[in-house]
């Protein structure tokens, strides 16, 4: 089972290999920016939400870096367990999960990094919410399609 698994991840790296080297081959630097670029105007325009998710993805990072040049009270560019304490104390709850080089400090980007994290976790189960209540009514619309079928198979039988 080790060979076909090593034997997929390698056909998987052949594959993308292949992909950038086709990329390389047929696309110039410049048309690899303008597709890029035309890539994200086009997701711009799919997604009308996204200035306000970009603004509020801004504003949150803007929150984070005041709270934490707050906390840091030494002004050393990290917060160890004690300004946590102090000025986070969500975050000194959770000090070792934030601190994921366990340097007993915790710097911005692991701040950031876990942000992202509990968005994420967020997301995912807001998004499993909403599955289980499409599954409910997906559900609910088949059981009242088979009443009205089986109603209709009683009423043609006492026709027939």
């Amino acid at each position: 089972m080790f060979v076909a698994d090593s034997t997929t991840n390698q056909s998987s790296e052949e594959a993308n290999a292949g992909l950038q080297q086709t990329l390389n081959l047929n696309f110039s630097p410049e048309n690899r920016e303008k597709l890029r670029r035309a890539l994200d105007e086009y997701a711009r325009s799919v997604d009308q939400n996204h200035a306000q998710v970009e603004e509020n993805r801004r504003l949150m990072r803007e929150s984070i870096e005041r709270r934490f040049l707050d906390a840091d009270s030494d002004g050393d560019g990290s917060v160890d367990r004690q300004e946590a304490t102090e000025k986070l104390p969500q975050i000194a709850r959770q000090f070792s999960q934030v601190d994921t080089n366990h340097d007993e400090v915790i710097t911005i980007d692991e701040l950031e990094e876990a942000q992202a994290r509990i968005m994420e976790r967020r997301r995912a189960a807001e998004m499993a919410l909403q599955e289980q209540k499409l599954q409910a009514v997906v559900k609910d619309v088949t059981e009242k399609t088979k009443e009205k079928q089986t109603g209709l198979s009683t009423k043609k039988s006492k026709i027939n």
